[in-house]
């Protein structure tokens, strides 16, 4: 099993990491070091490209762990930032770098790892639809904006949502899971079948703090769940 998740690994970065796109990388660190002159610019750069590429070419082999994928991205984090953490505090008196960045990284380097410790605790490698990663997380509260911007022009079926917003009906579906929570999104009346309903806007509750407000404790609750028992 093993030796095939390897393979497919392989052979997605293949697929992904093409002679090309290596060049148009290859150019754009020469470009940030001509602009910089700072070689440790464009390592932090380089290895910023290195943890984004490999996070999605393990996200796009069917057969990695997702709980393996939060392993790697935790320990690279950490290591790099520890190892940047002690390159700061020894060239301190010199460079005068900022020492709290990379201990803030490390620590969420550590988050990520507990996080994964949880998903092996509890033996799975996906998140539920009620306790998802962070970036499924911003991505459907990214889709709650398009939906409740919609709404604002009128009370819509999940068909006309989905239309309008150019997202797929299971897609407007979790957007409008998250808006009713707090009733910013309320149903306004019914049918013969859940494509039949139709979903209205309160836009009293839309706005900066209503935001806060109606995501902040789903966004801590997410934050505390590796130390939660």
């Amino acid at each position: 099993m093993a030796v095939y998740m390897i393979a497919e690994i392989v052979r997605t970065a293949r697929e992904r990491l093409t002679v090309r796109y290596g060049l148009s990388l290859v150019a754009f660190l020469v470009l940030a070091y001509g602009f910089t002159r700072e070689i440790e610019t464009v390592v932090a750069i380089a290895l910023g490209f290195v943890l984004v590429e490999t996070i999605q070419i393990l996200r796009e082999t069917p057969s990695a762990d997702d709980r393996w994928v939060g392993v790697g991205i935790g320990a690279f984090v950490a290591v790099t930032s520890l190892a940047w953490l002690g390159y700061e505090l020894t060239a301190a008196a010199t460079t005068g770098g900022p020492a709290w960045f990379p201990a803030l990284t490390a620590l969420i380097g550590v988050w990520f790892l507990f996080d994964a410790r949880r998903d092996f605790r509890e033996g799975r490698d996906r998140y539920p639809n009620d306790d998802m990663t962070i970036s499924e997380m911003m991505l459907v509260m990214n889709h709650a904006h398009l939906v409740t911007e919609e709404l604002k022009q009128g009370p819509k079926t999940v068909a006309e949502l989905a239309d309008a917003c150019d997202l797929t009906k299971s897609r407007v579906r979790d957007a409008l899971e998250i808006t009713t929570d707090d009733n910013m999104v309320y149903r306004v009346d019914g049918g013969p079948s859940d494509n039949a309903n139709r979903y209205g806007l309160d836009e009293s509750k839309i706005g900066g703090i209503a935001f806060v407000r109606s995501n902040g404790k789903r966004v801590m609750r997410r934050l505390a769940r590796p130390f939660r028992r």
